[in-house]
C-alpha cells in the first residue's frame, strides 16, 4: 500500500505528465470558438492548501469575476497545495512555462530585489488595502526593471495584514524581543527584528507550523488571518497588536501568456488584476476576516495584547533608523532611494483614512498604468 507522501509524490508525477502531453509549457490553451471568439484556459498555481483564504476567500471569487466580465472567454483551471511548486519557486516555475500566474513574492528571493524591499518599512501602510494599491502606484517608476529581471510580468500586488507577533512567553515591549528566534520573510521583515535584538529565521509561512511546535523557532511575524489559517495557535500563547509591517506579496505572469492574448482580452485582465489586491484586503487580510480572526486567537486562548499608544511609540522608534539606513544603502547602489520614500511615505498618507470601498472604487475607476505594456 502506498503511504500518504508516496501518493502525493504519484499524484504530482501524473498532473505533471498529463499536463506535458498537452503542451504544458505553451501560454495558455485555446477552447470552443464561440460568438465572442476564442477562449482561453489560463493555469494558477499556488503552495497554499484549497483551505487557505488567499485561495478559498480571494483567488476563487477574483478568477470567477475575471470569467463573468470576460464573458466566458477567460477560464481557469487550478493546481494548489504546492500540487506543481513550493513556496520558492514561484519565478522558476512561470518563468520556465510550468504555470501562467503564481505567487513571486521578493520577500523570498532577497537577494534578487533592492528598492521593491522599501514596501516593507516599518509603519508605513495604514492597512492592507492601502500596502496593494501604493505598491502598484510606485511600481512602474521604480521597481519594474528589478521584477523584471525575474523573467516574469507582474500580474498584481496583494499586502498581508500588518505583521504582529505571536510567542510562547509575553512580548510586550521591543527589549522583550532580544534573542528570541522569530519566523521572518526575508528583506526588510528580518533587518526589523535584527533592529530589535530578535534572530529572525526566515521561513515560508507554511514551514512555520512545524518549525514553531518543535521548538526551531521561539515566535512568529505574522498577520493575524495566517496565524489562523496556518493553526499557529495550537503552539503560542501570547499576541502581541504591534503592526510593525506590512509584507506586500507579489504575484507573477508569464509574459507569453499575456503578450498572446487577444488585444481586448489583456486589457480586461490586465485592469481586474488591479482588483486583487482589494479583494484580498476585503475578504480575508482586513475587514470583518480581520476581526475574526483576532476573535479566533481569544477564543482559542491565546493572551492578546493591545499596545497603548505610548508602547506603540517605543516601537517606531526602534526601528526607525531602519529607513535612512536603507536610503544610503541603496543610494550607494545608485538606485533613486530618497525619491522612492519619500513618494512612498506621500501616497501612503494620501490613503490612510479611506474606506475599503473608496479604495475599491478609486482602483476601479483609475487602474493603474504602466505595469505591464498594453
Amino acid at each position: 500500500m502506498a503511504t500518504h507522501d508516496s501518493a502525493t509524490v504519484w499524484s504530482r508525477r501524473r498532473v505533471l505528465a498529463s499536463l506535458l502531453g498537452v503542451g504544458a509549457l505553451a501560454p495558455f490553451v485555446r477552447g470552443e470558438r464561440g460568438d465572442t471568439g476564442d477562449s482561453v484556459l489560463l493555469r494558477y498555481t499556488a503552495h497554499v492548501p484549497n483551505s487557505h483564504g488567499l485561495y478559498s476567500k480571494v483567488f476563487v471569487p477574483w478568477s470567477a469575476m475575471v470569467t463573468e466580465q470576460t464573458g466566458g472567454r477567460i477560464r481557469w483551471e487550478h493546481y494548489v497545495d504546492a500540487l506543481l511548486h513550493g513556496a520558492l519557486d514561484g519565478f522558476k516555475a512561470v518563468a520556465s512555462g510550468v504555470t501562467d500566474y503564481t505567487h513571486g513574492y521578493a520577500t523570498y528571493q532577497p537577494g534578487s530585489f533592492h528598492l521593491t524591499h522599501g514596501l516593507q518599512l516599518p509603519f508605513l501602510f495604514a492597512n492592507s488595502g492601502v500596502a496593494a494599491l501604493v505598491s502598484e502606484e510606485l511600481y512602474p517608476e521604480y521597481l519594474k526593471d528589478e521584477y523584471e529581471r525575474m523573467g516574469v510580468y507582474l500580474a498584481h500586488c496583494d499586502s498581508t495584514t500588518a505583521y504582529d507577533i505571536m510567542s510562547k512567553r509575553p512580548v510586550r515591549e521591543p527589549a522583550d524581543m532580544r534573542g528570541l528566534k522569530i519566523r521572518s520573510t526575508g528583506g526588510l521583515m528580518a533587518e526589523i527584528l535584527r533592529q530589535v535584538g530578535a534572530v529572525p529565521v526566515v521561513l515560508a509561512a507554511a514551514e512555520t507550523y512545524t518549525a514553531f511546535q518543535r521548538g526551531v523557532i521561539d515566535g512568529v511575524a505574522l498577520g493575524a488571518p495566517d496565524m489562523v489559517a496556518y493553526r499557529l495557535y495550537e503552539t503560542g500563547t501570547h499576541y502581541l497588536r504591534v503592526g510593525l509591517t506590512h509584507t506586500v506579496i507579489q504575484f507573477c505572469l508569464n509574459p507569453r501568456t499575456f503578450d498572446e492574448l487577444p488585444g481586448d482580452l489583456r486589457v480586461q485582465l490586465y485592469n481586474l488584476y488591479r482588483l486583487h489586491g482589494q479583494v484580498a484586503s476585503r475578504n480575508f487580510y482586513g475587514g470583518e476576516n480581520l476581526d475574526i480572526a483576532i476573535e479566533t486567537l481569544r477564543a482559542e486562548g491565546i493572551e492578546v495584547t493591545e499596545q497603548t499608544p505610548t508602547e506603540r511609540q517605543a516601537w517606531v522608534d526602534a526601528v526607525q533608523p531602519l529607513e535612512q539606513r536603507f536610503i544610503d544603502e541603496n543610494e550607494r547602489r545608485g538606485l533613486p532611494a530618497t525619491a522612492f520614500v519619500r513618494e512612498a511615505k506621500e501616497r501612503a498618507a494620501l490613503y490612510a483614512n479611506w474606506t475599503d470601498q473608496q479604495l475599491w472604487d478609486y482602483a476601479s475607476a483609475n487602474p493603474v498604468q504602466g505595469i505591464i505594456a498594453l
